[in-house]
């Protein structure tokens, strides 16, 4: 039941964490986009900017919610998901 309910209640948080925003949407793109633009300042702060992402594992995926928009900024990285459950993959 948890794997069936895991992606509406991640993206749910961001809209309480973010209750300004005028949707579900709006608040995971706030809250993704922070998190991605901290990845991103730490990658250039220590690899440069010369240093292309190339994979990526994320580590306690769930349903891969955090998986997808890791490979949606980066693109040409190849990017998986691990997580204990199989339900959740």
């Amino acid at each position: 039941q948890a794997a069936a309910e895991a992606e509406a209640a991640t993206l749910s948080i961001a809209k309480r964490a973010i209750p300004e925003a005028t949707s579900i949407e709006e608040a995971n793109q706030i809250v993704r986009g922070n998190w991605m633009n901290a990845i991103e300042e730490h990658h250039l702060k220590y690899s440069g900017e010369n240093c292309q992402i190339n994979d990526i594992l994320d580590i306690g995926c769930s349903v891969g919610v955090s998986t997808r928009y890791l490979a949606e900024r980066f693109p040409s990285a190849k990017a998986v998901g691990l997580d204990l459950s199989p339900y959740f993959l």
